[in-house]
């Protein structure tokens, strides 16, 4: 005679339960870094760190060719005074580039000291950039004066997104 096996039990029904919930805020467990750095800031950085280099380029040759000038004292008296101030100009072009490139790269890396430097610098040479435009327009009729109005405006406008870029980006160069 066969045997009868008993029915067999179906396996128990597992139930679904959440994962536990994570803590959020900064540093807590499953927080993933800091905020993602907003394309403005990126773009202006490379503005700032590209005119830097320009300028800090700009800088050095004048700082040079005044020297230059300055030496010929001996040859032409009375222009070794002139050479001078034209090497100290260089030169605090030369300081102006290289602050605009510490600006750019430091704010790449999220520095606050940096989006101050980078404010700070791109308003004052949109002060400058303004008065430069006042001074364009006056020699619209002349030939390049366009060119010079245009390439004005387009650096001043440059600047003034740059400090704004890094004036509304609070939150990223936040907590660093």
């Amino acid at each position: 005679m066969e045997q009868q096996q008993p029915p067999q039990q179906p396996p128990p029904q597992q139930q679904w339960t959440p994962p536990p919930q994570q803590p959020t805020g900064w540093g807590g467990p499953g927080y993933g870094g800091p905020p993602p750095r907003p394309t403005s800031v990126t773009l202006a950085s490379i503005f700032l760190l590209v005119m830097g280099v320009l300028l800090g380029m700009f800088g050095g040759c004048v700082g040079v060719i005044g020297g230059a000038i300055g030496g010929a004292e001996t040859q032409f008296p009375g222009i070794g005074m002139f050479g001078g101030a034209i090497a100290v100009f260089g030169i605090i072009i030369l300081i102006i580039g290289i602050a605009s490139i510490a600006a750019g790269a430091g704010a790449l890396g999220g520095a606050g000291w940096a989006r101050w430097t980078g404010i700070v610098v791109s308003v004052v040479f949109v002060i400058f950039g303004v008065l430069a435009i006042l001074g364009s327009l006056s020699n619209l009729n002349q030939e390049g004066g366009l060119t010079g109005l245009v390439f004005v405006v387009v650096l001043t406008v440059g600047y003034a997104l740059t400090a704004w870029a890094y004036f509304t980006a609070s939150a990223y160069f936040a907590r660093r």
